[in-house]
């Protein structure tokens, strides 16, 4: 494709996500799945721009406002993106914007003038308010700023970097090693070890995994260093009767299975069917399938779960949340998620909790986990819990895991009840873990 079509696919994208409440993922896929004639490097280009504007989509507007330019449409957006990011010159854009076929129309003076006043400038500006700086809508900024004060446009500037692709290596079909081995056979290189999770790789952006023998055999599955540590800390042993109440796909149920070496059950629940039925083949294809039983559950009120009280020695709970901690790879979720969700997630997280807990047996642990950055979700959720549930007592982390990271510092700890990790600090996803034990006494 010429420059030119490629940036018009990108604001047709841009557009498009605009007008509708499609995750920004799903646009991209219909987009390209509508148009498979667009070859790999072309799509990997339009891809790319089309979510650097939405990683840049405060500044970018900051900018169009700072001129004095009306419209903030995908057409200004990609005009801005290549003045201030590429440093393309008016000269430049016309050669792009020429009205040719498949091509955005030519320039007109307003857009030239606009191009004229950028040249020159970066996407960074000090006279750019601090929600704009980091990329946020007004209310997430000043959420974040408690929790992160001095330390928050660091911390965004992390989210809003794209994330490298992150594997966790299946023990139940062979080693760390053996899974290097077999990914190099397959051309893959540049392959790290994560510096927390034991059994994980971390590869460069751009790797099509599904396509090599390491995945189709079940050696490894993608999952990100957070989740795997999540699934540390549930510290699943051989033998127990485990509960992952809000499983998904199934990505942490498989994770625990390999730590209990298949031997112990698992019951993975959830309320949708097809988040079932994958998590169903990658059990097989991962040798898990005899200790795992799926069940779809209407609510955290099913009569089937509140038949199972006091059941099971660990409780997962990866509970349904806002997803701000994945922003390096879903950036467009700042901009589609308000407060109202927050405090309808908040709630729906208060039940789950209550609930999940009533099936830990004495002695079991209970483990509540979010991809949220937001004390809503987390630490303010789980500080109730601690008050309201005297049979449970919090569970340092450092006491199931020495070698743990240390969380960034305000306000958990590693002596703390729970981890917080963020790319900043720890290069993965925004994670929160809690664990509790259930006592020997107490109310249920």
């Amino acid at each position: 494709m010429k420059p030119g079509a490629r940036i018009a696919a990108v604001i047709e994208l841009y557009d498009g996500w605009t007008h509708t409440r499609d995750d920004a993922d799903r646009v991209v896929s219909g987009y390209f799945g509508n148009r498979r004639y667009i070859g790999g490097s072309d799509r990997r280009d339009i891809g790319e721009r089309f979510y650097n504007l939405i990683r840049h989509q405060a500044r970018l507007g900051w900018w169009l406002a700072e001129c004095g330019y009306e419209y903030q449409d995908g057409r200004a957006r990609a005009i801005a993106q290549l003045a201030l990011q590429n440093g393309r010159s008016v000269d430049d854009i016309s050669d792009m914007f020429n009205g040719e076929e498949f091509c955005p129309d030519v320039l007109h003076p307003a857009e030239r003038h606009l191009i004229s006043k950028l040249s020159g400038q970066t996407i960074d500006h000090d006279a750019q308010p601090g929600a704009v700086k980091t990329e946020l809508p007004k209310w997430l900024y000043a959420e974040l700023l408690k929790l992160h004060h001095e330390n928050l446009q660091a911390e965004m500037a992390a989210y809003n970097q794209p994330a490298k692709l992150d594997l966790r290596v299946n023990t139940l079909r062979g080693s760390v090693d053996s899974a290097i081995r077999s990914l190099e056979q397959d051309g893959i290189h540049n392959i790290e070890k994560t510096p927390y999770a034991p059994n994980g790789l971390r590869l460069p952006l751009g790797v099509n995994m599904l396509v090599t023998a390491a995945y189709k055999d079940g050696l490894i599955e993608i999952q990100d260093e957070a989740s795997q540590i999540c699934v540390r800390l549930a510290d699943a042993q051989p033998g127990m009767t485990v509960l992952d109440m809000c499983a998904g796909g199934g990505g942490k149920t498989l994770g625990m299975a390999a730590d209990m070496r298949g031997r112990g059950r698992i019951l993975a629940c959830d309320t949708h069917g097809a988040r079932l039925d994958s998590a169903r083949k990658r059990a097989k294809r991962a040798g898990a399938g005899d200790c795992i039983q799926l069940r779809i559950i209407a609510d955290e009120r099913d009569s089937w779960l509140r038949s199972k009280s006091g059941f099971f020695d660990r409780v997962l709970l990866d509970v349904p949340c806002s997803g701000l901690g994945t922003l390096r790879r879903n950036p467009a979720l700042r901009w589609r998620i308000g407060q109202r969700d927050i405090r309808a997630l908040s709630l729906q997280q208060a039940k789950i909790l209550k609930a999940g807990a009533g099936r830990v047996t004495k002695g079991g642990r209970l483990i509540y986990a979010t991809c949220s950055i937001l004390g809503e979700e987390n630490e303010r959720l789980i500080e109730t819990f601690m008050r309201d549930r005297k049979d449970f007592k919090p569970v340092p982390i450092n006491e199931i895991w020495p070698d743990a990271p240390a969380s960034v510092p305000v306000p958990g700890g590693k002596d703390k009840p729970w981890l917080r990790l963020s790319p900043n600090v720890h290069g993965t996803d925004g994670f929160f873990v809690a664990v509790f034990e259930r006592t020997a006494k107490g109310n249920k």
